[in-house]
């Protein structure tokens, strides 16, 4: 993807040059402004600006917003230097490597600043409206509605949420870790693990879960909840539910989204299940 001429023509004023397409992202790109690295986004605008209200809202925790033009779909963010995701620790020290993203998740959801205009968490469920496909077994899926339900009618307190809070969302920001690319929702902080749980490609050494034992990926899982609960103080069975949970809504997003069944998530769910969670 290229910039439209409008958003050229923002970014210029915005000082902002030297643009490189980044890697497997159409809409972002590095850059600078001035002498200091950026990182312009564009794409879909509804997107961007969830983006930006959450990052505003977690603070020192997550990349700084340094400019935005909503209308326009742009999103400038300072870019971490050095800038290696999280996965290198975690193949070396999985339980550190998940301390450290549940701390950092503790972290963004501690004394946010106030923010209005992002979705429900409970909207996600919407996924389960879709009408039923064969790939994916009906008891799995009916079980996850259900589970779903109940968890979003909880009272439990409400923060702004990351929503894809996983390994490839996690950067070496020079000595600590910070967070970027979030979906934003508002709801259950315990959601916040369902990415770590739930993405195989953070679960294998090679980062791609397809075709291997889901029983297998499910250990790591439950390892990881476990290991997130003690960090952030959140209920094990929670966070395993939410998991479980998020593993099925990744399947009918990928059905909804490309036709395809991913097959790594829903191996997941369906050992989890049979595990008790």
């Amino acid at each position: 993807m290229t910039v439209t001429p409008s958003q050229a023509e923002r970014i210029a004023e915005w000082g902002i040059d030297s643009l490189e397409q980044v890697d497997d992202h159409p809409f972002a790109w590095w850059a600078m402004r001035g002498e200091e690295y950026v990182v312009v986004k564009a794409g879909d605008a509804d997107e961007r600006h969830r983006e930006a209200l959450a990052l505003g809202a977690f603070g020192a925790g997550a990349t700084e917003v340094l400019a935005r033009d909503q209308d326009l779909g742009l999103l400038v963010t300072r870019r971490f230097l050095p800038g290696d995701d999280i996965r290198p620790l975690a193949r070396r020290d999985d339980d550190a490597a998940t301390r450290a993203i549940a701390l950092l998740a503790a972290e963004i959801h501690r004394d946010q600043r106030p923010v209005h205009g992002l979705p429900a968490l409970e909207e996600i469920g919407a996924a389960f409206d879709a009408a039923s496909d064969s790939r994916l077994p009906a008891p799995t899926v009916d079980a996850a509605k259900g589970l779903f339900a109940d968890l979003v009618a909880d009272n439990t307190a409400m923060v702004v949420l990351h929503g894809d809070l996983q390994h490839f969302n996690v950067l070496n920001a020079g000595g600590s870790w910070r967070v970027i690319d979030p979906h934003g929702w508002v709801g259950d902080p315990a959601f916040e693990a369902a990415a770590l749980l739930a993405n195989p490609r953070g679960l294998v050494e090679g980062g791609d879960a397809r075709g291997m034992d889901g029983h297998e990926l499910a250990v790591k899982a439950r390892r990881r909840a476990e290991i997130y609960a003690e960090a952030t103080g959140y209920d094990v069975d929670r966070l395993r539910a939410w998991g479980f949970v998020g593993c099925v809504i990744a399947e009918l997003w990928m059905i909804e989204s490309h036709d395809l069944v991913h097959g790594a998530p829903l191996a997941v769910a369906e050992a989890l299940l049979v595990q008790g969670l």
